[in-house]
């Protein structure tokens, strides 16, 4: 079972990683269609929920407005953003469209926030995924999953000594640091 968790992990680290690299293309701008989004209104209110047995609440913001592709490539007139904050009414937001509707039906195209920050925090997100991915893998070759473990951690670790684990472990989990820090600095420098 430990064995199977370990596997899971991996997966879910691997594809959220995934996820978030793909758009921090879109932040970054090397994807999709950069432009610019014009605040007709702006709405935030809060959202309730309970994690690790605790009440906690969090502030949602959605903008309505319209994007215009530089270049006066296209637009759309019912464009809509998530922003990490509120905007007042006609103030300009460097986005990148997504090279992709949202939903057939609706035509919709959905907007990412453009800007060295943003793409550095996805990117950081995205390699703090690969030391999940390192943990998995540990999990899946050694058997040990935590406290209520059958396997102990002691054991589980001389388990990897003089094999390949070790090594793999390690270079998943620094690069997964680096990439951090480094995706972090080049989102503040730029």
């Amino acid at each position: 079972m430990a064995r199977l968790i370990g596997v899971g992990v991996m997966l879910v680290t691997l594809i959220g990683g995934g996820i978030l690299g793909w758009q921090a293309l879109y932040a970054a701008g090397l994807r999709g269609t950069h432009g610019e989004f014009t605040v007709s209104q702006c709405s935030a209110h809060t959202v309730s929920y309970r994690s690790h047995g605790k009440h906690r609440t969090r502030e949602e913001v959605k903008c309505y407005g319209t994007f215009t592709a530089d270049g006066g490539k296209g637009n759309d007139p019912n464009a809509y953003l998530e922003p990490s904050s509120t905007h007042p009414t006609g103030s300009k937001i460097a986005v990148t469209q997504t090279d992709s509707a949202s939903t057939l039906e609706s035509r919709r195209f959905s907007y990412v926030e453009a800007g060295a920050w943003n793409a550095g925090l996805m990117c950081a997100f995205a390699f703090g995924m690969l030391i999940g991915t390192a943990l998995g893998a540990f999990m899946t070759v050694t058997g040990y999953t935590g406290t209520r473990s059958r396997v102990s951690y002691g054991t589980a670790w001389r388990s990897t000594a003089g094999g390949a684990t070790r090594p793999i472990l390690f270079g998943l989990a620094g690069v997964g640091v680096l990439g951090v820090v480094v995706s972090l600095l080049l989102g503040l420098v730029l």
